[in-house]
């Protein structure tokens, strides 16, 4: 064998060693890669999730503070807990402002958590201070006319009356929020 045949397979060898070396080298980068792609995805959802129901709370917070705006609307609301009918329109008109963007958010609630940025946590407790708000007497009949209105208002209609007695409506757990 010739030196030159010698030189040439020594070289071939090692550029066949350079590049097993070098797939090996490219696969543990693609897969450092896909690690940190999905640790990246996953601080971002952790921080969508955070975001979200950080959001949500502040908007369900802007709903407790409306209930409080003024004597008039308190008024509204204990009265119309005590009886929707026996209110006057404009009175009618307060309670649907207050206690349907209650219910709406509890929608809300079911559509972010279905798409995983809220924690079901706080869908059932909004959903416990839904029923609880519809389960009283004035709640009810509101929610009566209203509930077509509203995606899965039915199915809230009809839980709030399988549900009736057997849990304590919102004027049962906070009596001063009832009618005088």
């Amino acid at each position: 064998m010739s030196q030159f045949a010698a030189f040439t397979g020594v070289f071939v060898m090692n550029w066949e060693a350079i590049t097993a070396i070098t797939e090996v080298a490219g696969l543990i980068a693609v897969v450092a890669s896909l690690i940190y792609i999905g640790t990246q995805t996953k601080q971002t959802n952790d921080h969508a999730t955070a975001a979200s129901e950080t959001a949500w709370l502040d908007a369900l917070n802007k709903i407790w503070d409306s209930w409080v705006t003024d004597e008039r609307t308190i008024s509204a609301l204990r009265q119309g807990f005590g009886s929707f009918n026996q209110l006057d329109s404009t009175d009618k008109a307060i309670f649907h402002m207050k206690v349907g963007p209650l219910v709406n958010h509890w929608v809300l609630a079911r559509q972010l958590e279905a798409r995983g940025v809220l924690d079901p946590v706080l869908t059932e407790e909004i959903h416990g201070l839904v029923i609880s708000v519809l389960s009283t007497p004035g709640g009810l009949e509101y929610w009566e006319h209203d509930a077509q209105a509203t995606p899965d208002g039915l199915e809230l209609l009809a839980e709030v009356r399988k549900r009736k007695g057997k849990e304590p409506s919102w004027i049962e757990m906070m009596p001063w929020w009832g009618p005088d």
